[in-house]
């Protein structure tokens, strides 16, 4: 039986779902420049899909990657190459990309076996340069440093060629992507990963085939990362090597930290926060701060996520969905709940 701080009520979803579908025509009624804004939100939800996925990776199996931006990278090229040069359907494409680079996932995930922490990570972060330089190589079919115009989707013979469109079809994805993860972690495999990220000794104990659950962790997370891939590509209409670089892998991780890992709806709040204060807040006060503190546009951008993460690491380590889950139990336990402070 589950106690009352385990179960969870589900009956703000539809709400939450109703705020998703009329929150661009609000948008629209509110401002002139909705269109800006729709983008942001657009590239929010393709980063929602990678990170919620990275979550699966990192927060549930505790295995660290910083090369998840080359996921994202080959998710894009992928789906350019098959649709716009090689004729395949967007519709096929939404379905064979992610399973390609869930297997690229899948054998990047032989190392897991071997090493573990900052050892994993430092051999991700090699996969992303081995995807960047073959990027170049591979200049007459994916148009090297100079990059790749990508076309529009075209969905069911619905070309989809505006932010307006693009968010439907985005957060449809990202309803999908978190529906399943949530399934997923509450399921044998998702209690297998868990066990693997809190003790491997006792996971084998238990008799968890490790290398089995690793390799289908990172299968599972270069999936997301392909379907965001996808997204990314035509969303954008262009793609370069310049998108993919080894600081976005690095955002993938604070998006988590700050959201909380080892959770799905952390993972969300994580990425908008990281979305919203990199497009939308932090440009609203980086000339004016920036001159008094004697720093470059992108240094004071770079110092204050920097800034960001140092507060959370110290105080709120547990990131977003951690503080809300305080809150909650603090709540439920009023008025008999205990003067000191949670730890």
């Amino acid at each position: 039986m589950k106690s009352r701080f385990e179960n969870e009520s589900l009956k703000w979803i539809p709400f939450l779902i109703l705020f998703v579908i009329f929150l661009p025509f609000v948008l629209k009624s509110a401002t002139f420049s909705y269109k800006y804004y729709l983008y942001v939100i657009n590239l929010a939800g393709i980063y929602i899909i990678l990170t919620i996925g990275l979550d699966i990776l990192s927060g549930y199996t505790g295995l660290m990657s910083l090369g998840h931006a080359a996921f994202l990278a080959l998710g894009a090229y992928f789906s350019a190459i098959m649709v716009d040069q090689l004729g395949i359907p967007f519709e096929l494409s939404l379905f064979l990309t992610p399973l390609l680079v869930g297997c690229f996932g899948f054998v990047i995930g032989f190392p897991a076996l071997r090493v573990q922490g900052i050892y994993l990570g430092l051999t991700t972060m090699g996969f992303g340069f081995i995807v960047k330089r073959l990027i170049i190589v591979f200049s007459s079919w994916t148009g090297g440093s100079a990059g790749l115009r990508v076309s529009d989707a075209k969905l069911f013979g619905w070309t989809i060629n505006s932010d307006w469109e693009n968010y439907f079809v985005i957060y449809f994805f990202v309803i999908i992507s978190v529906i399943i993860c949530r399934r997923l972690v509450k399921s044998k495999l998702g209690r297998a990963f868990m066990s693997i990220r809190d003790s491997e000794q006792a996971a084998i104990a238990s008799g968890i085939n490790l290398p089995k659950y690793k390799m289908i962790s990172f299968f599972i997370s270069g999936s997301f990362a392909g379907l965001a891939g996808v997204l990314f590509a035509h969303t954008s209409n262009f793609i370069s090597t310049d998108h993919f670089d080894i600081l976005l892998s690095v955002y993938f991780i604070v998006m988590l930290m700050i959201g909380g890992m080892g959770s799905i709806y952390g993972a969300v709040l994580g990425t908008l926060f990281i979305v919203l204060m990199e497009n939308l807040f932090i440009p609203l006060f980086e000339d004016s701060l920036s001159k008094y503190m004697y720093l470059e546009t992108g240094d004071f951008q770079a110092f204050m996520f920097g800034l960001i993460m140092l507060i959370f690491i110290i105080f709120q380590p547990l990131g977003f969905y951690g503080m809300w889950l305080k809150m909650k139990i603090y709540w439920k336990i009023f008025p008999f709940n205990p003067r000191k402070r949670f730890i």
